[in-house]
């Protein structure tokens, strides 16, 4: 086979790819769009207000609150806010970039944020995983709840005052916890924010249920 028949078929292969790579951007565009106008959709319904465009001084608070994450960095894709069940709620969509190990991975979460109306101690309860145990080995410290097992196996508790997050986690909350594993909570200048890791959510039923954990928690510890 002559060089010309190589460089036809070289050439081709070259054009199939980018065909390829078009028509996938296209179907990723069309999912994007149509998980977006879901989004909208299931927000309309619970009569939340949605915007793509956050200004400035927004932009500013929610970092304040978002610092407690210790992010990288970060992109705020749109911002929804509304009341449910009797709380001032905001959803945020994030873009953000997690390190694990020597690789920079990019995920895009919900995140709900919750004002609440009470002092309460800032800690970050994350779902335990095997870096935690290994952690624990160098001397990384988690505050346990000796009458609450289950809890402490599927959660590790942080913050800069153990005896009072000890004391201000009531039964009622940690049992709350054990019933809902999986999910990172904090809290944070008396705000809780929540999110399910590297999930974003589009559809009615995913959101209020995602409304619904987040509300329950706050009543929990505003009662607290």
């Amino acid at each position: 086979m002559g060089s010309f028949e190589w460089v036809i078929i070289t050439g081709s292969f070259f054009v199939s790819i980018a065909l390829a790579c078009v028509v996938i951007f296209k179907v990723l565009a069309r999912q994007n769009q149509a998980n977006t106008n879901a989004r909208r959709e299931a927000l309309q319904k619970l009569n939340f207000r949605f915007t793509t465009k956050i200004d400035a001084e927004k932009s500013e608070q929610l970092n304040s609150i978002l610092s407690i994450q210790k992010l990288h960095s970060h992109s705020k894709k749109s911002l929804a806010s509304g009341v449910y069940r009797d709380h001032p709620v905001q959803i945020l969509n994030l873009e953000s970039i997690i390190f694990t190990g020597n690789a920079a991975v990019t995920v895009r979460q919900s995140v709900g944020i919750i004002p609440l109306n009470r002092s309460v101690p800032e800690m970050i309860i994350t779902p335990r995983n095997v870096l935690h145990g290994l952690g624990e080995l160098f001397g990384s410290k988690s505050v346990s709840f000796p009458t609450h097992p289950d809890f402490s196996r599927k959660y590790s508790v942080k913050g800069s005052k153990p005896e009072l997050i000890e004391d201000f986690m009531t039964p009622q909350v940690l049992e709350f916890f054990e019933a809902r594993p999986g999910i990172f909570w904090a809290v944070t200048k008396n705000t809780l924010l929540y999110f399910n890791s590297a999930k974003e959510l589009f559809s009615f039923a995913d959101i209020e249920r995602f409304l619904k954990r987040g509300t329950r928690l706050a009543s929990h510890l505003n009662k607290s």
